[in-house]
């Protein structure tokens, strides 16, 4: 299962006999799952369902959704309150009686009154279009993270080969440990001899207490097994950018040690080497969902 990046496009036209709909989705980085939803006022009573939709679906990113909606039909139909309209009318006439006034009541004259209309639901239009609607940004989200998946993939394919460096560069470590003992004896004959001190034997004892503390086959055995693990949670788990940013901070913390505990400035240059391939990698994984 490759993973996927976070990144995307996505757009989709359709329509039926009830509407023609446009939907545009882009999906950038973020923590987290964000999601903000552009579309017509008539539809807020479905932005639950398209959310949790695209959210199902892309499971991770900051996404943002536009929604264009042409109505062919008439959703909702004027219906006349027939009672406030004859209020109305029994009013106007008790005020032409009472105060002696000349004319007659208009069809203007009533409109003024805006509640003698009401808005009926055209049958079960509007459930109609909100279940379009919500189709229409699965269909779309869909297309998105199949964009995500092909990008993923590239992702995936520059990650596994910075890991092999990796992998390289602990066997390349675990082959310079050979000489942690000589190098310690070198460095403490050195100092002891800057003394006029020739002692042979306190400078064996003193580079095997060295050596056993710089001892690093431990970190080495590490990072083969985060390596490995690292490759298993990437090709086989959904949504695993978060456990890899945490795999990298695991393979990071093995090459620390490693640095601190030896004085080989070869296995210095190793270490620096790994800490700029796993930055790398970091920044990619940052890219993943």
């Amino acid at each position: 299962m490759p993973a996927k990046s976070m990144t995307g496009y996505g757009k989709l036209i359709t329509g039926n006999d009830l509407c023609d709909i446009k939907v545009e989705m882009k999906a950038v980085n973020s923590r987290y799952f964000d999601c903000n939803v552009r579309m017509p006022r008539l539809f807020n009573f479905i932005e639950i369902n398209i959310k949790n939709t695209a959210k199902d679906i892309l499971a991770r990113g900051k996404v943002d959704i536009n929604i264009d909606v042409k109505l062919k039909k008439q959703q909702f139909k004027p219906v006349l309150r027939e009672d406030a309209v004859s209020s109305y009318l029994s009013v106007f006439e008790q005020i032409k009686d009472n105060f002696k006034i000349e004319g007659n009541v208009r069809l203007e004259h009533l409109l003024n009154f805006n509640d003698i209309l009401e808005s009926e639901e055209t049958d079960d239009m509007g459930e109609q279009l909100g279940e379009f609607v919500v189709n229409a940004v699965k269909e779309c989200a869909l297309s998105l993270d199949g964009m995500r998946a092909k990008e993923g993939a590239n992702l995936q394919a520059d990650i596994t080969d910075r890991l092999s460096i990796l992998t390289e560069i602990a066997a390349e470590i675990d082959s310079n440990r050979e000489g942690v003992l000589e190098h310690w004896k070198e460095r403490f004959a050195k100092r002891i001899s800057e003394f006029g001190v020739d002692d042979e034997e306190r400078i064996v004892q003193e580079a095997a207490i060295m050596a056993e503390k710089a001892d690093i086959q431990e970190e080495v055995t590490r990072i083969d097994s985060h390596v490995e693990q690292f490759l298993k949670i990437m090709n086989n788990e959904e949504n695993s950018g978060k456990k890899l940013d945490f795999m990298c901070q695991e393979l990071n913390r093995e090459f620390n040690t490693i640095g601190s505990k030896s004085g080989k400035t070869a296995i210095i240059n190793n270490v620096v080497q790994a800490k700029s391939e796993i930055e790398k990698i970091r920044e990619q994984v940052q890219n993943l969902v």
